[in-house]
């Protein structure tokens, strides 16, 4: 059963998953949960002195999607 589920998950993964640390969009990712993180930790007057703060996570996922997109030739190396 156990050998089963691996399998499943292993089809569903990308080829190089274990250079995934390298995708810009993982990167991406990780710097917006970072963020979004860091951002429940501040008091409330803190968060206050922070301009276009509803902006920095429209502008994280933008990143993110468009880094996906895009062709890193650093990783097909």
């Amino acid at each position: 059963m156990l050998n089963y589920q691996r399998a499943r998950i292993r089809a569903r993964l990308i080829d190089d998953v274990r250079r995934a640390h390298r995708l810009w969009s993982v990167r991406i990712a990780a710097i917006g949960a970072a963020c979004a993180a860091a951002w429940g930790a501040l008091p409330a007057d803190s968060r206050a002195l922070i301009p276009g703060a509803p902006w920095i996570g429209l502008a994280l996922f933008a990143a993110t999607a468009l880094a996906r997109i895009l062709h890193q030739p650093e990783l097909h190396s």
